[in-house]
């Protein structure tokens, strides 16, 4: 490690529309104009269907990497991705495993801080794997800190809860008329509970409840999210958006639906009651607690009960008294609790500390992903003719 040259942070993370990239596009953009420099290093698998994250960002340098896994030489792009690191001592933040799978062979001689974006054993399973290779941990929510400090206790003291913030609403919800306005913006899949807002409306309409949709996304299950609706009509699809778009929309909605399986700190829930609009969100064991409290500021329903989902949007429908006071404290939670300024803050204090919390380079580190194909010394040209001979399409696979 280098420490007379400037220390400079550099973000490593997918080149995806999602949470990920708007919360770390957040901070940076309220990061303190005297601090370090920032670089950001988006990864872009040519074979992967996600929508790209095109918002600007604000740092000083930008780089992106292009590769096709599985058919390219795992080692050929891990050198490719070393190469787009700046050189130089700070921070190396990771967000996924295309990173600290680069970590395992190369040495950027940076402190390393890995930021896990959600309660999944995706994440846990990454920390775990290469804990060696990793400086600092960071969590979004109290569950997710004690959890993982249940899993590496010998690395407490270097785990850290750090939630993101969002910026205050431009725009507060306005009080409407008539029909409630719902509103789902996430991943169209089973995990975000995305076929189960048919049955929720069903529910609705056996109630004698009018409602208008709006569902903002798209995944998987899209087809079978269109599914099952008594009125087809009442829900407008608008698909993929931007941040920005996603921002305008809910100062015009009443009620965030969410019955996700599994969550983390989500952004939509923060981002929609800085507006006003009041969660109706699957109490799950992680940061939904940490932003909502029961029946003050939200309801938490039981996952995958679309009668408690329902029972719940139908209580504001009927009261629209309630609603407004509920909209007014689920804004004031997120204005107090969670003002990206303040988090922003906390995220240059951590980075600050990089010196202190450098842990050196384990001497031997074994490289966890790949096949008998992906080997440093095999020409990518050659594997990826192979590859295609063979019709691989199976990702790169934890060994």
């Amino acid at each position: 490690m280098t420490v007379n040259a400037p220390a400079s942070v550099v973000w490593v993370l997918p080149d995806k529309l999602g949470g990920v990239a708007v919360n770390v596009a957040d901070v940076l953009a309220h990061r303190a104009s005297r601090g370090p420099a920032h670089h950001v290093v988006l990864t872009d698998n040519r074979l992967s269907h996600d929508v790209r994250f095109d918002d600007r960002m604000r740092v000083d340098g930008l780089h992106r990497v292009q590769y096709t896994l599985p058919s390219e030489n795992l080692h050929a792009v891990l050198r490719r991705l070393a190469r787009a690191v700046p050189p130089g001592p700070g921070v190396l933040v990771a967000n996924d495993w295309l990173e600290l799978a680069m970590l395992s062979i190369h040495d950027p001689g940076r402190m390393v801080i890995f930021i896990l974006h959600g309660d999944y054993d995706y994440y846990y399973d990454l920390a775990v794997a290469h804990e060696p290779l990793i400086s600092a941990f960071v969590v979004l929510t109290r569950f997710g800190h004690e959890h993982l400090s249940q899993l590496l206790p010998h690395r407490r003291e270097t785990i850290f809860h750090q939630p993101f913030g969002v910026p205050r609403a431009a725009r507060l919800r306005s009080e409407g008329l008539g029909h409630l306005r719902l509103l789902f913006v996430g991943r169209l899949d089973r995990a975000k509970g995305a076929h189960l807002l048919s049955g929720i409306d069903a529910q609705l309409h056996r109630s004698g409840i009018a409602a208008r949709w709006t569902v903002v996304g798209d995944g998987p299950c899209a087809a079978e999210a269109h599914t099952g609706w008594v009125e087809p009509t009442s829900a407008l699809w608008l698909g993929a958006r931007s941040n920005l778009e996603v921002l305008s929309l809910y100062a015009h909605h009443d009620v965030l639906v969410l019955p996700s399986r599994a969550e983390g700190l989500p952004r939509a829930v923060l981002e929609g009651m800085s507006a006003g609009v009041v969660p109706v969100v699957s109490d799950l064991p992680c940061g939904i607690r940490d932003i909502v409290e029961p029946g003050r500021s939200g309801f938490l329903p039981r996952p995958g009960d679309i009668a408690e989902f329902a029972e719940a949007i139908a209580a504001l429908a009927s009261d629209r008294r309630r609603l407004e006071a509920m909209s007014q404290a689920a804004h004031q939670a997120v204005h107090e609790r969670f003002d990206v300024r303040h988090h922003a803050a906390r995220f240059e204090a951590l980075f600050a500390r990089w010196a202190s919390l450098f842990r050196p380079r384990p001497e031997h580190v074994a490289l966890r992903y790949g096949s008998r194909l992906d080997q440093p010394w095999l020409p990518n040209a050659l594997v990826k003719t192979l590859r295609a001979v063979r019709g691989v399409r199976q990702p790169a696979q934890a060994r």
